[in-house]
């Protein structure tokens, strides 16, 4: 039997008795089932004895768990070994799924690349027309969009992504809108909110809107507000890119706080940004 929170761990010895409780598991368990076992005591640091509905099973548990504790768990496979991988249970949408964030977040950027390489066609389209408003982008978006079936399934897989991290991120917020710059790759906006649940009026937003600009320029846009106050800066380290827009900027927006080279934790994006969230 394996059950492990990264990777994969066996367990021998057990004999009879382990055989037994392995054939009573499967018999009650399928693949997909989320289980919740008691942590009865250590046998080894990181290797502990746990009860999952009356059977007794020795797990390998990476969290800093106490006797006593209720720990979660996925079933991974039953055959030719049980497999179980401890979960954060946080990672449970409202139907009880489980949703594993850095997954499903590698499979975001991977839709997204293929999308943006189907879609090249429609951007190049859009931005000939050079349109003005952010709404009408989006409707000649969705227009064109509406006439490439394969291009639109790679699309909504891609907001599918979004959807699933969202139901299990409570504080954190993907959004993908590609229109916004139709010449921009890899788009993507993460809002943080750290609520004050007493004053509501107090709580605080933080978005971060990243893309890559032509040829393959990372530019980053760190917006921040607190009522009545908001602010934005520019983010970039390419300097033709911050002589570009920093003056643009500053003569359009009373709110532009002025221009920062790129952060190591932003600079990869979603996998670095909504993740350390």
């Amino acid at each position: 039997m394996k059950i492990s929170k990264y990777g994969h761990r066996s367990f021998g010895g057990g004999g009879k008795k382990s055989s037994a409780r392995s054939t009573m598991f499967r018999k009650k368990f399928s693949v997909g089932d989320i289980l919740q076992g008691k942590l009865i005591n250590w046998y080894q640091p990181k290797l502990g004895w746990v009860v999952i509905q009356d059977l007794e099973l020795l797990a390998s548990i990476q969290t800093n768990a106490a006797p006593g504790d209720i720990l979660t768990f996925h079933v991974q496979q039953l055959y030719p070994e049980i497999i179980l991988k401890e979960i954060n249970p946080d990672h449970l949408n409202g139907q009880g799924v489980y949703i594993n964030p850095a997954g499903v977040t590698r499979e975001f950027v991977s839709l997204r690349a293929s999308f943006q390489s189907q879609a090249s066609s429609i951007f190049k389209q859009i931005n000939k027309e050079r349109i003005a408003s952010a709404e009408k982008r989006k409707e000649k978006f969705l227009s064109l969009l509406e006439k490439e079936i394969k291009t639109a399934v790679l699309f909504f897989k891609t907001l599918e992504c979004t959807a699933k991290l969202n139901s299990v991120l409570s504080s954190t917020k993907l959004y993908y809108m590609p229109w916004l710059v139709p010449c921009g790759l890899n788009q993507e906006i993460v809002l943080k909110t750290r609520t004050d649940a007493d004053n509501p009026d107090n709580s605080f937003y933080e978005l971060l809107y990243s893309l890559d600009l032509p040829p393959a320029v990372p530019a980053r846009f760190k917006v921040m507000y607190k009522k009545p106050q908001c602010g934005f800066k520019l983010l970039a380290d390419d300097p033709r890119l911050r002589s570009l827009l920093e003056p643009k900027l500053k003569d359009s927006f009373p709110e532009f706080l002025g221009t920062e080279h790129i952060p190591p934790h932003i600079a990869g994006g979603i996998l670095s940004e909504l993740l350390s969230g």
